[in-house]
Order: structure tokens, then C-alpha cells, then sequence
């Protein structure tokens, strides 16, 4: 579709909104409801349909790295900062370096200050590695001088020690100790920068073969010439990043504004090297993190999440269709335009969808028919009130209208502050639950109601009918609130206690650092873990140790196993250098025939200690965002209630995830705050009956507050229940990624509907008699206020 045509359909979509809010009449809403619903359906399907869904790095396959910039050196040996401009000459340079035909979809985009972020989706694994010693290379050229008496000076030096003044000794890049002339002495400076290179290119010379020629600025080219003139007979060393390449003798003066490096080059490393000399860094870059997935592997994730999915969605369909019969059906009408248009948004937008981004989208589905379930339960309450089925409706979806509003503008807030804060793969899911989101509200606002409309207004409708799971009557839940308090002390103490006892071991690579390598194996392929424990042992990696690699053990690694219907999947996690070292190993042992496709990440202790802080961050925000808003739409004794019992549950779920074997990773971070929009979205709706019921009844704080938690009892385990159905499905069928995210998630939907039914009421009733002020007070006077403000504006 053309920018115009989007354009055009946008605006329009918009004018039918803004016009279907204000109308009044509801003829009238309901015509432009069903115009809207067609219109904003097909318009999501043809971007389905012409628009290709942006897939990340793990779904699509790929290496992703992120490198860091350390202060460089100047000719003069100052050292050079990290800056903005030094920031995006690297990321120009690594352009050139990376992509030098422009046919690459390579993606490089800055990191905070002094971090590049480099994706390369489709690479091989074969090509990772070449990647990774482009990034990796300054490619820092210089001319030096070498000494008359090199080897002389050399076994001088190698006797006595002594250093010999204005002169450095230097290796040949691949030569060994044991050949001849494995090191020369050279100036201890530059006699010629490679500053002054204006081009470099590779080419095959039929006695030397492969070789590189440079060519000077007009600079560069007098101070070789002057070089070379004054030295005949005399060698120099050409020295990229402290590697001598070459030392040929000066036959004669060299003017013109050329030279050439010969060695024992292969084409691919002459035209890398060449791309590098023509680009060099000025600082050097260090990989700190990177990733490696194959589209195999990528491919099995997207058929796990859409059976996740559609599992998902079959489960809720079923349960609200039994539940509320034809008006489940409405609700799964709505749900499935939802759908729609959430993958149309996304693929109008260009937005990437990750594997977290699936499970967001799983757990969308499920979050998605909370508005209608809330709707409905209203909708039965208005019935037996003796109204109408239409007036009950309209009286369902106004009385509802202000507590969807609360629970989901919090859960934006969260999602907010995770795209804000999040790496890459989290802000994918922090995409997909905010579109989800939007689009779940105009579901269940507008959708659900036209259609609801549309079969009352016809007389296909008058009456729902609904099963009930729970008996309508008050329940004294506050008069077990000291015990339900109680038991979630010691619940926390031990999930506290479990980070105390395990330490280091409950936290993932994310956060210290390493690397963890997932293989997907083919269906009815088999090894155990200690065939694969027996393998690995002896390994060695190489590490650099004050500038130099040594070869050094492998050092610990921890081996998981998990049954999948695409094929076991085998997850081992290791130190940092260990990943690729393992992984060849792994590979080995299995055979490429029984290997589906693998995903090999690594990410450096640097990077981890700072996610770390990072994250503590973002749940610290997110609850003082969520406690501030709250302050302003409810009382303080609400606020405070919320904010505890939500506190209860991000304290809990990270340890009762380390105690089911996870250990802690950034996808939990982006569960926990889930958890959090999840959890206060339910606290919410108890809280916005409470004070309904404060409002319109008299009596003790007490009775009301269990006669509004028992009115809101239904529609909690409902809710709870859809939205558990996906998370379960993802556990069953979902890879490590998503059974990281699954997990939490589980845990999270069930302690948050615990929380907001045992924990926060009795919190915010302990507070207002603590304090000696009166909630119902409070609460009218709140009441009063916001009818006050519009007649005296």
C-alpha cells in the first residue's frame, strides 16, 4: 500500500473514532462502530498480507553484537576519549568494513555512549567468526625503521636485558618462535602513519600472490618519498596493530604516492585488510556481547510460538464459549480483531517481533479478554439488578469503563519504561504488549460493544446466559487476612533466602556474564548429559592475559536438557570464551545430521554488572510511576496497598523461579514488570469496587470492602484462568526463551491474583486505621471534588 493511500485510510480511521466517541446517539455510534471495525480490520489484513512482518535476529537467524570503544591513542601518544563523533566515525567505518558492496541488511545503530550495537541477519556460522575479527581490528598501520642490526641487537637484548634505547623488539606476524627472524627490532615510534592512506586495495601478484597496494596523500606520499630516499639499502617494517607484516629492503626511492604489502596472504584476509587500512578505527573496539542463532533454529521458534499460540487461543475460545455461550462467541470475535490488528500494526509500523515478542503476543491473548470478562460480570450484575439486557449493557460498559482505564494505562507505564530501558530482545516484547494492549481496548470498547449492540438492537439477543463458578454471596475474606500475610512473609524470606544459598548460580549470563549455547536436536535424536559431561572434559580455550593469549580450561559449565515436540533441546552454559569452543565440541558429538539449529550467546561481565544495575533500575521506576499515578487516581491508603502488594510479588517470583532451576536473565526482567502492569491491573479492579461500594452503601469499611472483593471474585479467577491457559502452553511447547519468559509469568498471574485479593485490601484497611483517618471520608470527598471541578471550569 502506498505512504498516501496509509495516509488517507490513517486519517480517516481516526475521524471515525474521534466522531464514534463523541456522538450520543447510539444508532448513529453503531453504524460508525461497524464501519470503524471493517474498516481498521481490512486495513490491518492487506498490511498482513502486503507488508513483510520485520523478524529479529532470533527468529530470523543471524549474529548480533554489541562493541565497545576504549580510549585510542593520537600519532603523539595522547590518549584519545570516546566521543559522540568518535561513536559514529566507528559506525561509519564499520559500514564500509562490513558491507562494502551495500547488499547486506546490516544493522548498526549507537548504544548509549560509547556502545554500537551490529546486527547481520542471515550470516553463516562459518562468517561469524570473520565478522568478529573485522570488528575486532584497528587495523592501526604504521612505517617503521628497522635497525642495521637486528638480530644482533635482538640476542644482545635476550643476554643482558638491557633495553636498547629508541628501539623496540616486535613479532612477525605468522611466524613461529622455532623459524627464522620471529621477531625484529624497530623504532619505538612511527616514522609514517597510515593517516595519510587515501586507498588500499587488494590485488593477486603472480610471484608474491595476494598482496595489498596503498596509495598517500599528497602529504604522505612526500614524507614515504623523503623515507625511502634517505634509507636505501635499508629495511622498513610495515606494522599493523603492533604486527610487523612485512620488512622488505629499500631498493630504491619511492615517490609517486605508493607502496605495497606483500606476505602470505588469502584473498578473503588481503580484502579485509585492505577494507580495514582504507577505514581505519581511531578507537579501538572490544566485543562485549554477541549472539550467534541459526535460521533453523530461528524457524522452530516461530512454529513453537504459533502452535503456542494457536493452542492458546483454542484453549480461551472454548472456555469463554462454555462459560457465556453466545456472548463468549462475541468475545472471541473481538479477540480474533484483535489479533488482526496487532500483527497489522506491527506490520505497518515495521516493528520487529522477537521471540519474547511471541510470547507477549501469547500473553496478549490472554490478557485480552479481561476487559470482556470484566464487562460481562457487570453485565450479569446489572441483569439480576432487575434491568433490561439493553440498559444492563450500557450500564456494564459505563461502570466498567473507568477500571479498564486504570489497569491498563498502568500496564502501559510499564511497558513504557521497558522499551526505555530494555535491551533489543525485550523491547520486542514491550512492542507487541503495548500494541496488544491498544488493541485489546478497542476490542473489547468498541468491538465488542457494536456487536453486542447489533444483536440485541435485531432481537437476536435478550438475555445472557452464563455458567458461575463462583456462588454469588459475600465471603469474609479480611478476617483471614492476618494468616494470608503471614504465609506470604515466609514465602518471601525463603524466595530472599534462595539468592542467599545459591549466589552467584541463581543469576544468568545477562547479568555476571558467559555464555550459554541452546542446540535443537531432531525429533527422536537422543544424548545424555553425561555422555556430553565425558566429551567436554579436557577442553581448552584461549583467554588474553596482559595482552598475550594462553590456552587455559574451559573452566565450569552446567548442562540442561528439555523434551520439545520439534526435538530435544540441549542448553549448556559456560564461561565467556568457553561458548564457541563447547559448541564446536557439542557439534561434533551429535553429528550435523541429528543437529536442527543452534543459538550461541555471549555476553561480557562488563556488560552483565551494568544490565544488572540497569534492571534494578527499571523495577525501582516502575513502581514509583505506578505509586505516583495511583496517588493521583485513587487515595494515598489505595496507593500505598497497590504499590506493597505489588512489591510482594516482583520480591517472590525471581526466587521461586531460581528454586524451579531458571537462572535470573534480562527476559525476566521484562516478565517481572509484566507481572507488575498483570498484578496492578487486578489490585485495580478490586480497588475501583471498593471504593463503587464505599460510595453507594453505608455500613463498617470492613463489611464493604468484603462485599465489593467478593462482587470482584468471579471475574479475577476468570481472568486469571485465560490468561494462565497460554503461559502453561508456552511451558509445554515453548523453547528455553520462551519457557524463560513462561515461567515467571505463571508464577506471576498467580500471585498477583492472590495479592490483589488477599493482600492489598488488607493493607489498605490496616493503613486507614493506623493512620486514624477515615476512608470512607476520604473517598466521598474524592467523589466530590471531580463533580465540582467541571461546573466551576
Amino acid at each position: 500500500m502506498s505512504p498516501i493511500l496509509t495516509f488517507i485510510v490513517g486519517a480517516a480511521l481516526l475521524m471515525l473514532l474521534l466522531v464514534y466517541v463523541g456522538t450520543t446517539s447510539m444508532r448513529t455510534k453503531s453504524r460508525l462502530g461497524v464501519l470503524l471495525i471493517l474498516l481498521a480490520t481490512g486495513f490491518s489484513l492487506i498490511n498482513v498480507k502486503t507488508q513483510t512482518l520485520k523478524l529479529g535476529i532470533d527468529l530470523k537467524g543471524g549474529s548480533e553484537f554489541v562493541v565497545r570503544l576504549d580510549p585510542g591513542k593520537d600519532a603523539e601518544g595522547a590518549v584519545r576519549p570516546v566521543t559522540p563523533f568518535a561513536v559514529q566515525q566507528a559506525i561509519a567505518i564499520l559500514e564500509k568494513r562490513l558491507n562494502p558492496e551495500g547488499n547486506k541488511d546490516l544493522l548498526l545503530q549507537p548504544q548509549g555512549d560509547d556502545r554500537i550495537l551490529v546486527q547481520m541477519p542471515g550470516i553463516s556460522e562459518a562468517e561469524m567468526t570473520k565478522v568478529r575479527e573485522i570488528i575486532e581490528q584497528v587495523a592501526h598501520l604504521e612505517f617503521r625503521m628497522v635497525h642495521r642490526e637486528s638480530a644482533a641487537k635482538l640476542a644482545e637484548l635476550e643476554s643482558s636485558g638491557l633495553p636498547e634505547p629508541g628501539w623496540v623488539k616486535m613479532k612477525m606476524k605468522d611466524k613461529d618462535e622455532g623459524r627464522a627472524e620471529p621477531f625484529l627490532l624497530i623504532k619505538d615510534h612511527a616514522d609514517l602513519e597510515g593517516k595519510y592512506v587515501t586507498r588500499a586495495f587488494a590485488y593477486q601478484d603472480p610471484q608474491q600472490g595476494w598482496a595489498i597496494s596503498l596509495q598517500f596523500d599528497s602529504e604522505g606520499g612526500e614524507i614515504f618519498g623523503k623515507l625511502t630516499e634517505q634509507n636505501v639499502g635499508q629495511r622498513f617494517a610495515v606494522v599493523i596493530d603492533d604486527e610487523i607484516f612485512s620488512a622488505p629492503v629499500i631498493r630504491d626511492a619511492i615517490f609517486g604516492g605508493s607502496a605495497q604489502i606483500s606476505g602470505t596472504f588469502k584473498e578473503s584476509e588481503a580484502r579485509s585488510l585492505a577494507s580495514a587500512l582504507e577505514n581505519p578505527l581511531e578507537n579501538p573496539l572490544k566485543i562485549e556481547s554477541d549472539s550467534m542463532v541459526s535460521a533453523a533454529y530461528g524457524e522452530a521458534a516461530i512454529q513453537q510460538g504459533i502452535r503456542a499460540g494457536i493452542v492458546g487461543l483454542v484453549i480461551i475460545m472454548i472456555f469463554m464459549l462454555i462459560y457465556y455461550r453466545l456472548a463468549g462467541l462475541i468475545a472471541v470475535a473481538g479477540l480474533v480483531i484483535n489479533l488482526c490488528l496487532l500483527f497489522g500494526a506491527m506490520a505497518l509500523f515495521q516493528f520487529t517481533l522477537t521471540m519474547p515478542g511471541i510470547a507477549g503476543i501469547a500473553l496478549t491473548i490472554g490478557m485480552a479478554v479481561d476487559a470482556n470478562v470484566l464487562i460481562y460480570e457487570r453485565l450479569r450484575e446489572e441483569m439480576r439488578a432487575g434491568k433490561t439486557l439493553a440498559g444492563a449493557l450500557e450500564a456494564a460498559f459505563d461502570k466498567a469503563f473507568s477500571a479498564i482505564f486504570d489497569s491498563n494505562i498502568t500496564t502501559l507505564i510499564t511497558a513504557a519504561i521497558l522499551f526505555g530501558l530494555g535491551s533489543g530482545l525485550v523491547k520486542g516484547f514491550a512492542v507487541t504488549l503495548t500494541i496488544g494492549i491498544l488493541s485489546s481496548l478497542f476490542g473489547a470498547l468498541i468491538v465488542t460493544r457494536v456487536i453486542f449492540h447489533w444483536f440485541v438492537d435485531n432481537g437476536y439477543m435478550t438475555t445472557m446466559k452464563a455458567s458461575e463458578i463462583i456462588p454469588y454471596k459475600v465471603f469474609d475474606v479480611l478476617a483471614k487476612a492476618r494468616g494470608f500475610i503471614i504465609a506470604s512473609l515466609v514465602l518471601t524470606a525463603i524466595s530472599i533466602g534462595i539468592f542467599a544459598v545459591k549466589g552467584k548460580d541463581s543469576l544468568g549470563i545477562d547479568f555476571r556474564g558467559g555464555s550459554i549455547c541452546h542446540m535443537q536436536l531432531e525429533p527422536g535424536a537422543a544424548v545424555s548429559e553425561s555422555e556430553l559431561a565425558d566429551d567436554l572434559k579436557g577442553l581448552t580455550m584461549k583467554v588474553k592475559k596482559d595482552d598475550k593469549e594462553v590456552v587455559v580450561p574451559i573452566g565450569a559449565y552446567y548442562i540442561q536438557q528439555k523434551s520439545s515436540p520439534n526435538g530435544p533441546i540441549i542448553s549448556i552454559r559456560s564461561e565467556f570464551e568457553a561458548g564457541p569452543v563447547i559448541e564446536a565440541a557439542v557439534k561434533a558429538k551429535i553429528g550435523a545430521d541429528r543437529l536442527k539449529g543452534t543459538d550461541v550467546e555471549r555476553v561480557g561481565s562488563i556488560v552483565g554488572s551494568e544490565l544488572a544495575k540497569q534492571s534494578a533500575w527499571a523495577l525501582l521506576l516502575a513502581l514509583v510511576a505506578i505509586f505516583v499515578y495511583l496517588s493521583l487516581r485513587f487515595e494515598f491508603a489505595f496507593a500505598l496497598g497497590a504499590t506493597l502488594a505489588l512489591f510482594h510479588d516482583v520480591l517472590m517470583v525471581p526466587g521461586l523461579c531460581v528454586l524451579f532451576g531458571q537462572q535470573l536473565s534480562v527476559i525476566h526482567v521484562g516478565a517481572l514488570l509484566a507481572i507488575a502492569g498483570y498484578s496492578i491491573n487486578d489490585t485495580i479492579i478490586v480497588f475501583d469496587r471498593i471504593r463503587e461500594v464505599i460510595k453507594s452503601r453505608s455500613g463498617s469499611i470492613r463489611d464493604m470492602m468484603n462485599e465489593a472483593i467478593s462482587l470482584t471474585l468471579s471475574r479475577t479467577l476468570l481472568t486469571s484462568l485465560t490468561t494462565l491457559a497460554p503461559m502453561v502452553v508456552l511451558l509445554f511447547f515453548g523453547n528455553p526463551a520462551m519457557l524463560e519468559f513462561a515461567l515467571p509469568i505463571a508464577i506471576g498471574v498467580i500471585l498477583g491474583t492472590y495479592s490483589s485479593i488477599f493482600i492489598a485490601a488488607p493493607l489498605v484497611l490496616w493503613y486507614s486505621k493506623r493512620s486514624g483517618q477515615s476512608l470512607r471520608r476520604q473517598v466521598l470527598e474524592s467523589v466530590q471534588q471531580t463533580q465540582v471541578q467541571p461546573s466551576e471550569a
